[in-house]
């Protein structure tokens, strides 16, 4: 089913990666002259942490961030984020608006707050904050603000704004694997099997590629698919890597309860 895949535990986005090694780029922090500079390294290093599942020594670093420039939009963002990992959602809240409030072009805040609010449920308010990144041509995010926005969709139960959602990311990122299972299995649900069919058709090519891997959940789909427009050779084939590589699947049984009738 799609919400075992757009249904997942929200991902944290950092929107840069920490240097090789941390506690090098720590040691050299005393050296710099520049605050700006010390602010964007410590800011950097607590991104770094969070994302080893460190927030202790997370905090710790924005909070020297913090400390040498409380305004700096960047590290307001990333304690939000730290407060989001520990279910501190005010907290969170207070500081991905801080970071807006402070760098209303620093837009991947916003982001990570419409994230916030699709986790409390609070679609509305989730909507606003999405879609307003999502139309944003400069965001360098914006196909996941799109996807997110789908998914913010998905969660009310609007599938025609959910299919809607992913055509966008798909016009802004043709090749977006998760884009590509989710309204794939949206129109097959919808029995548009033939727009179902165009979508998984490009997945299966990235896959061909090496551009992307299958899940059980997408090989099932396939076999539905090529089940329904009659290509028996392509469902064997299909079957063949679900067998190999998802044995133990709820896909896989079902897929050997259609072999008897007893689903499909």
């Amino acid at each position: 089913m799609i919400k075992r895949l757009i249904g997942s535990v929200l991902v944290l986005i950092v929107s840069t990666a920490l240097a090789s090694c941390v506690t090098v780029t720590e040691s050299r922090l005393t050296k710099k002259k520049s605050p700006e500079k010390a602010v964007e390294n410590y800011t950097q290093l607590g991104l770094g942490y969070l994302n080893r599942n460190r927030p202790d020594l997370a905090r710790k670093r924005l909070q020297k961030a913090l400390s040498i420039d409380e305004d700096y939009a960047p590290a307001n963002d990333a304690m939000g984020l730290l407060w989001q990992s520990e279910s501190e959602f005010d907290l969170a809240e207070e500081f991905f608006k801080k970071a807006i409030n402070e760098d209303s072009s620093f837009l991947i805040a916003q982001h990570h707050l419409g994230r916030l609010y699709t986790q409390l449920k609070r679609y509305d308010d989730a909507e606003e904050e999405l879609r307003e990144v999502a139309e944003d041509p400069y965001y360098e995010n914006r196909a996941s603000a799109s996807n997110d926005l789908a998914r913010n969709y998905y969660l009310q139960g609007k599938t025609q704004e959910t299919i809607q959602a992913y055509g966008q990311t798909l016009r802004i990122s043709p090749y977006n694997a998760d884009a590509l299972v989710n309204i794939s299995t949206l129109l097959f649900e919808a029995q548009r099997f033939d727009e179902s069919q165009k979508y998984f058709d490009r997945l299966a090519r990235m896959v061909g590629r090496q551009q992307a891997q299958h899940s059980a959940h997408s090989l099932w789909l396939g076999i539905k698919l090529a089940n329904i427009h009659g290509n028996p050779q392509r469902a064997a084939n299909l079957a063949s890597e679900l067998k190999r590589s998802f044995p133990q699947s709820r896909e896989y049984r079902l897929y050997r309860q259609s072999l008897s009738g007893v689903a499909q």
